[in-house]
């Protein structure tokens, strides 16, 4: 009985274990931006071939880069298998109106149930005096937007970004809650909040937002002053730089972030290939790490 009893356990013992094991993955979506294969030096021309490094590289897809070239990457990337989670697209206020390219919803309708987050940079001309009254156009015109995604299954994302009209995590967030959508949220760009809010309080922002983020961008930096800091110290390949990117990361695991993570390449200047071979080593060491539990 004795026996019986120590087998008992001993099998409860490694289902526990198992069990352990299976719920440390670092499993999100990891893909390249398309800057990527556009801004770093050597990369490779075209759209086919790209699309087959990052394949080979091992990369979980490749972004694409405004509307314009859209078809021309998803048939590149449909050729070599490999996703287009996400898409870099730009929404105006022009004349006191919202303006969006003509083929973003043909753009939309293609991308039925593929998995595509449309991240948005938002950009505002003269018309707007004050953030009340364009929050309030931006707001309109992501719901207008949101609503001709949702049954598509596509998410839309506030991107934060230096020198633009939303220029915060906070106020991407606060743009996505006032929509109001189920399929809208924000995204976390790691260079843009170190270069506009600085280093301090990271933390308690990223744990702020978290229930709103659908995508955070990640990628070497540096730390210290980073609001004076030059784009060439903020985007370095991932592994590089004083901050602890892997921090962040696991933070966002720990809390239940299951959204997409982002690697921003832009204009660094190291060849491609080798950039992006660092990047994708580093993000493997990342899985080990977190299924280590480190």
């Amino acid at each position: 009985m004795a026996k019986k009893r120590m087998t008992l356990f001993g099998s409860v013992l490694c289902a526990l274990l198992f069990c352990c094991s299976q719920g440390k993955k670092l499993d999100n979506v990891f893909y390249c931006f398309n800057n990527g294969v556009r801004t770093m030096l050597n990369a490779p021309q075209g759209y086919e071939e790209p699309a087959a490094l990052v394949k080979r590289l091992g990369y979980d897809g490749l972004a694409g880069h405004g509307e314009e070239t859209y078809y021309a990457w998803r048939a590149a990337l449909d050729k070599v298998g490999l996703e287009m989670p996400e898409i870099y697209i730009a929404m105006n206020i022009k004349d006191g109106k919202i303006s969006q390219h003509p083929d973003l919803s043909d753009i939309l309708r293609h991308s039925h149930d593929r998995n595509l987050l449309v991240a948005l940079h938002l950009h505002a001309d003269s018309s707007v005096t004050d953030k009340a009254r364009g929050d309030s156009l931006f707001v309109r015109g992501l719901r207008d937007l949101a609503d001709l995604a949702a049954p598509l299954r596509v998410q839309i994302a506030v991107y934060p970004h230096a020198d633009l009209y939303c220029e915060t995590l906070h106020h991407a967030v606060e743009l996505a809650r006032k929509t109001n959508r189920r399929n809208v949220g924000a995204t976390l760009n790691l260079c843009h909040l170190l270069k506009v809010e600085g280093e301090q309080g990271w933390e308690q922002k990223t744990i702020a937002a978290l229930p709103w983020l659908f995508m955070v961008s990640i990628h070497g930096a540096d730390s210290g002053d980073t609001r004076a800091m030059g784009w060439d110290r903020l985007i370095r390949p991932l592994g590089e730089g004083s901050f602890d990117v892997y921090k962040l990361v696991k933070l966002l695991k720990d809390n239940g972030y299951k959204g997409k993570f982002g690697l921003q390449c832009y204009k660094i200047q190291q060849d491609c290939e080798t950039a992006l071979t660092k990047s994708i080593t580093t993000w493997r060491q990342y899985q080990q790490r977190y299924a280590r539990g480190e």
